[in-house]
């Protein structure tokens, strides 16, 4: 994120492979994001209750979208590392069964001896990423009872975890993209680099604050 190289050796420098979609997913997440921010900055003064409604559902999509592909993002990202510099076998063989989170420690340390710092903000972020995602893919319902005295607390339980979810989901790929250019390096960052030096990829401006302040953290813990 200084916009000076970092190379760590890999058993492969370069690759051709298909299916790679944690690109994609990671797009679709920001642009989810993005969409998110926009509707919940929509004037709702003027409007009646349905158009209320609408929006508050179009905005809790957004939001649900923006979480489950972050957490797309970061699996499909660490399972393409995997098979490119270990190979696919080894790694459908030995790794696929381990969750997202031991993945990102373990298979990183297999390949170069370097993984992601369990103590900084990225690790944190994704933890919760995951959390976030398991709560959503494995959704329960459960029996509405007016009578519960705990109903009201329990909704708004419900609001802000996924509130929270929300709002963790994008800084987890940046502080995973930044982070990682300073333990594999720009070339073989798992989920590619965000340093302006080695990419063209632009931060939309509703969420360059998020950008800002992740990169100060990961300055700061490399520094």
């Amino acid at each position: 994120m200084k916009g000076e190289r970092i190379y760590v050796e890999h058993p492969r420098d370069t690759s051709a492979r298909i299916n790679t979609l944690h690109h994609m997913y990671f797009d679709i997440a920001q642009e989810e994001y993005v969409k998110c921010i926009d509707a919940k900055a929509v004037d709702t003064s003027d409007m009646h209750e349905g158009e209320k409604s609408e929006l508050s559902r179009k905005t809790t999509k957004h939001a649900i979208k923006a979480i489950v592909f972050a957490s797309m993002c970061v699996e499909s990202a660490i399972n393409n590392y995997a098979g490119t510099q270990l190979g696919d076998n080894y790694a459908g063989k030995h790794l696929d069964k381990l969750n997202v989170i031991s993945k990102w420690v373990v298979i990183p340390k297999l390949v170069c001896g370097k993984s992601i710092d369990k103590s900084g903000p990225a690790f944190n972020a994704l933890g919760k990423l995951i959390k976030a995602r398991n709560s959503l893919v494995h959704n329960k319902s459960r029996e509405l009872n007016p009578a519960d005295s705990n109903l009201k607390q329990t909704l708004e339980k419900s609001d802000l975890d996924l509130k929270n979810g929300f709002e963790n989901s994008l800084k987890t790929l940046y502080l995973l993209r930044m982070e990682m250019d300073f333990v594999l390096g720009q070339l073989h960052n798992p989920i590619g680099t965000m340093d302006s030096a080695f990419t063209w990829i632009e931060t939309p401006d509703q969420v360059k604050d998020i950008f800002d302040r992740c990169k100060s953290l990961v300055l700061k813990q490399y520094s």
